[in-house]
């Protein structure tokens, strides 16, 4: 039985193609879907349609703990109340999923192959993916986050599969595996 991860957009999609380890994505599927309103769509026509798993993984775009559980309640009550017996987890990225790449400053100052400014990374608790751009435009390792992700080795990837939203997916993965295993 396939698996779907549905995603905002292709970046999101690229980047967790690459963290998540292979043993969990053999029969995954991640789709950028394009923004949270697509996510929502897409999820239900594949939990209605194939009752597959579903994973949403969205950016919750905010950081105030209030809103994030509004944003949280209110995909989960879309998704949720169409599954029945089909696994579904929705799980955000607060606030937004790039900021993987600052739980980490000296991993991320290898990467760049500099030192990232208090200030950016200051910009960073609010707004990852701009801080990110301002400092991959500073790089000269690379040019797009699409680059950087390319040039992640398995230790990079194993301190990055750290970050909860990365650990939240792998768990989910690994229940709906022993789920299936047990059938």
């Amino acid at each position: 039985m396939t698996a779907y991860i549905v995603c905002e957009g292709e970046r999101d999609a690229q980047l967790l193609k690459r963290l998540l380890p292979e043993e969990f994505i053999s029969n995954v599927e991640i789709v950028a879907a394009g923004g949270l309103s697509a996510v929502k769509s897409l999820a239900r026509s594949l939990i209605v349609r194939r009752q597959s798993p579903v994973a949403i993984v969205a950016d919750a775009d905010a950081t105030i703990p209030e809103q994030v559980e509004q944003r949280l309640k209110d995909t989960e009550e879309i998704v949720g109340n169409i599954a029945v017996n089909t696994p579904v987890k929705v799980i955000l990225a607060v606030p937004t999923l790039e900021i993987i790449f600052f739980q980490d400053v000296s991993l991320l100052s290898r990467l760049l192959g500099y030192v990232p400014s208090q200030d950016v990374l200051s910009l960073a608790v609010y707004q990852p993916w701009q801080a990110l751009k301002l400092l991959i435009s500073q790089s000269k390792n690379f040019q797009t986050q699409a680059q950087l992700v390319d040039q992640l080795t398995n230790e990079d990837l194993e301190v990055l599969r750290k970050a909860t939203v990365v650990q939240e997916i792998i768990q989910f993965l690994q229940s709906v595996r022993e789920t299936a295993d047990a059938l």
